[in-house]
Parts: C-alpha cells; sequence; structure tokens
C-alpha cells in the first residue's frame, strides 16, 4: 500500500541515449529510415503514407480504406493474405491517423522474403471486395451506433467541433450515412493517389540485415516515381468560448471536458507547457486527480492533456462524474486552474513533476523500437530524437516563475470551451 504522507525518493533528471539513425533513398523517392540492433531477432517495418483523413475527398473514405487493404489483391484472397503471415509468425497492423497511415510489419528475419513480398503486393495491388466492404461498413456503423450512446464520445465529438469547426478535418465530423457513400471506387481512387503514387517513408527497427534492406530495395524500387498532390486547405472556425450541452436523458453520468487551443510540438513554449499540464492533470498525484478523485471523490479518474497535430494542437480536461456533481466538478477545475495563474508552484512539487516528465521520456525511448516509433513521429515535423535532449535540458532549467508565465498566457478560462454531455 502507498503511504501518502512518505514523499517519494525523486531521481535524477538524465539525458537518454538515442540511437542513430541511417537513411538509404531509393531513386523513385522512396525513403528508408532504419535503427539497427543486431542482438534482436526480429524486425519491424512501418511503411507510412500522406494518407490520413485531413486529406480524404469525403468522411471516412481514409479509415475503410486502410482497413480494406487487408481484403485482397490481384493475386491473393484475404483468407491467403492471413494464412501467408500466419504460417511465419508476422503481425501485420492498419493505423489510419490525421495526417499519416501506415502499415506495420514484425517478422523474423528468416521469414523476411515472403512477409515484405506479400506487404508490397498489399501497396501495390490490392483491391476492395465488393462483398468484404459491405461487411466492414456495417460493423463500423455497429460500432458507430454504440459509441453514439457513450457521453465520453458525445463530449469528444463537441469539443472538436466548437475548437476547429464542424467543417475542419481536425473535427472528424461524419454521420451514420456516411458509411452508406462509400464505393469501391471511391477506395480505389483514394489509394492510386494516396498510397500507389504519393510515395512513402519506410522506417525499419530491430535487426536491419543486409537481406531485410536488400528485399525492402527490390520490392520498393519498383513502385512509381513520388509525387506530391496539392495540399488541401482548410481554414479553423472555432464557436465562442464559454458552455456547451449535449443533451442525453437516458445518461445515468456527464461527462466533462474543458479545453482549448493547445501548445504545438515546435512551439518555444512546447517543454514548460507539458511541465505545467503534468502539475494540473497530467500523471496520478496530479492537482486534479488530489482535489477531485482523492479528496471530493467525485470521479474514478480525471486527466489533462495536450495534443500536438502539425497545423495546431489542443488541450483539455476530460472526466466522467455523477450528473449531479458536475457543476461542482467544474468549479473545482476552474479553481485549479486560476491557482496556476494566481500562484507559484512549490519547488518540491516542481521537482516531482520533472522527475515523473523524465521518466516517461525515459520510457518513450525504451529499446531500439520504442526510438524508431518516436523518431516516425518526430520526422513529420522535420525533427528527429535528439529533439528529447533539448527537452531535457529545458527541464532542468524551467522555474515556477516559468509556469506561471505559462499558465498565465495559455490558460486562460475565459477562451475555454466547458462541455457536458448527459442529463
Amino acid at each position: 500500500m502507498i503511504n501518502r504522507n512518505i514523499p517519494p525518493v525523486l531521481s535524477a533528471i538524465n539525458r537518454p541515449s538515442i540511437w542513430q539513425h541511417q537513411r538509404v533513398m531509393l531513386p523513385n523517392g522512396i525513403e528508408i529510415v532504419y535503427l539497427h540492433d543486431a542482438t534482436q531477432e526480429v524486425f519491424k517495418m512501418d511503411v507510412v503514407f500522406p494518407a490520413g483523413a485531413y486529406y480524404q475527398p469525403q468522411p471516412v473514405v481514409a479509415s475503410t480504406m486502410l482497413n480494406m487493404l487487408n481484403e485482397g489483391t490481384r493475386h491473393h484472397s484475404a483468407e491467403e493474405i492471413a494464412e501467408l503471415f500466419d504460417y511465419h509468425g508476422a503481425y501485420v497492423d492498419y493505423n489510419c491517423g490525421m495526417h499519416k497511415s501506415e502499415i506495420s510489419l514484425i517478422s523474423l528475419n528468416k521469414y523476411a522474403r515472403p512477409t515484405i513480398q506479400m506487404l508490397s503486393e498489399i501497396i501495390r495491388a490490392s483491391i476492395f471486395p465488393e462483398k468484404e466492404l459491405a461487411i466492414y461498413l456495417q460493423n463500423r456503423r455497429q460500432q458507430q451506433l454504440v459509441n453514439l450512446e457513450k457521453t465520453s464520445y458525445l463530449a469528444r465529438v463537441e469539443f472538436l467541433h466548437r475548437l476547429y469547426g464542424e467543417q475542419h478535418p481536425y473535427a472528424n465530423h461524419f454521420c451514420l450515412e456516411d458509411f452508406d457513400k462509400i464505393t469501391p471506387e471511391i477506395l480505389q481512387a483514394f489509394y492510386t493517389e494516396r498510397i500507389q503514387a504519393t510515395g512513402c517513408r519506410i522506417m525499419i527497427c530491430g535487426n536491419v540485415s543486409q537481406e531485410v534492406l536488400e528485399e525492402i530495395q527490390q520490392n520498393f524500387s519498383s513502385l512509381p516515381p513520388r509525387t506530391i498532390p496539392p495540399e488541401p486547405q482548410y481554414d479553423i472556425t472555432p464557436s465562442k468560448p464559454g458552455r456547451y450541452h449535449v443533451s442525453k436523458p437516458s445518461a445515468v453520468q456527464s461527462s466533462i471536458r474543458i479545453g482549448k487551443k493547445g501548445v504545438q510540438l515546435t512551439d518555444k513554449d512546447y517543454t514548460d507547457f507539458q511541465l505545467l499540464n503534468m502539475v494540473l492533470g497530467g500523471y496520478f498525484g496530479s492537482r486534479l486527480m488530489s482535489n477531485i478523485r482523492e479528496e471530493k471523490g467525485y470521479t474514478y479518474g480525471i486527466g489533462s492533456y495536450n495534443v500536438p497535430m502539425p497545423l495546431s494542437a489542443q488541450w483539455m480536461i476530460a472526466t466522467d462524474v455523477n450528473a449531479d456533481q458536475t457543476e461542482a466538478t467544474i468549479e473545482e477545475c476552474l479553481k485549479e486552474i486560476q491557482r496556476l495563474r494566481d500562484e507559484l508552484v512549490p519547488e518540491e512539487e516542481l521537482n516531482l513533476v520533472k522527475s515523473n516528465f523524465n521518466g516517461d521520456i525515459l520510457r518513450e525511448l525504451d529499446g531500439v523500437f520504442s526510438q524508431s516509433d518516436a523518431l516516425k513521429h518526430k520526422l513529420n515535423y522535420g525533427l528527429d530524437n535528439s529533439f528529447y535532449l533539448d527537452i531535457i535540458d529545458r527541464i532542468k532549467a524551467c522555474t515556477p516563475d516559468d509556469l506561471q508565465r505559462i499558465a498565465r498566457k495559455h490558460l486562460n478560462p475565459e477562451e475555454m470551451f466547458i462541455i457536458t454531455a448527459g442529463k
């Protein structure tokens, strides 16, 4: 059992060891970035495309296209694709983000040839069978019907709509009728433009042997030369800050989202804001957890989050409470925000948060696979993992006065959206 009266032992803030990465550029413009660790028995390969939801011509196209890639190619059925990966003990995953989509492969080195060849075939020759597409869309509809019954989902969607405007891709607005508008032809067009022709970045980590590199080069050099379609332009049209409610009369709990525009990864205030956010609600010992969970008992969990995106960022407090405790919870959240603006964070508390933040970074960079994932994200911003060394230096230098300045600059309650969903 944890004795909260005994202060935790703080470890010194350490700079992580950064794994050096190598680059290979194929003649067609595809970039290969790899981190080699000969002690591993497997390799991981992420093929990253500019094919996220930001670029889709209509709602749910990007995620549908990506998740349909394992449903058959011109040469193999869905069952044959699954059987090949299973037989060779390989794992394949598909992830659709806002700006990037990726296909990931984890495979034993001795089976590099068949697994990489099949991954390449999926990228070069996928089809979108009508029967499998109908099943997928039906499942997505059912999943969305479940989501629409959750106050947490309704509150999050409302927050994004208010922050970005309903038509901006970052709001990720779609309705059930949008699933009826998806056809194989629409998916094929997006696939051709954003997967087959746009080019990609290939991230490899683990045991990146010469055989693995040669197999990747052989299979991906045959893709067409890289082209870059025009970047779509969207205006961010936020609502007026204030209170907004989504009615769900049958709900027992209320979901609360309090937030505003956040701080982007490349902003000079990023590290200080991350520290400030951790003080407020970014770890289990945060002020929001201590006040609203431990002292008041209003909720099982509450946290605050800063989510940076390439073109903006969003910051929010998120929690679920009993309906009759909604107003009291909002009041306590605003009190904690105001405290950060009015009072200096004590040195002892700041040192604890610095230690926690440093620990998060060290865990994020623990091992070659984690460092590859971190690098994959940073490359989207023109950065590499030396970014974390700069963060560590800034953590050490940050003072209570710096945090108060950041709170007054970035956490103005008058600029916040307060969203509730429930009764």
